[in-house]
């Protein structure tokens, strides 16, 4: 299976584009590969969201809100950037911040990350 490939089990009765348990997916790399510093850091501010941090979002929540994406956005994002995604929906759902603050820091890092030459 080529990374361009998309396998879709939603079609099959009872079964979500997300849910390949127990289905041929074809083999998985055995190779650990080192988690990039931003992968890390979602895990961090998923766990500081979390029930062992300020409690503001729950294991529920994200799954919901992963199998939420619909099948084009689930299948184009790498589990990561998921994970970020749920959050951050989860965030604005929740009234913690809003889809226009997110926006505005994320452009206020890209300047800076232009301005350091990143």
């Amino acid at each position: 299976m080529t990374s361009d490939d998309h396998f879709t089990p939603g079609h099959e009765p009872g079964r979500g584009y997300h849910d390949i348990g127990g289905l041929d997916y074809g083999s998985v790399d055995p190779r650990v590969t080192d988690a990039r510093p931003w992968e890390k850091l979602s895990i961090v501010v998923g766990n500081a969201l979390g029930m062992n941090g300020a409690k503001v979002i729950r294991t529920d929540e994200t799954r919901r809100t992963r199998e939420e994406l619909g099948e084009q956005l689930y299948n184009e994002l790498g589990y990561f950037e998921r994970g970020i995604e749920s959050m951050r929906r989860l965030l604005v759902e929740k009234g913690v911040v809003t889809d226009a603050e997110i926006e505005t820091r994320m452009a206020a890092i890209a300047q800076n990350m232009a301005r350091i030459g990143r």
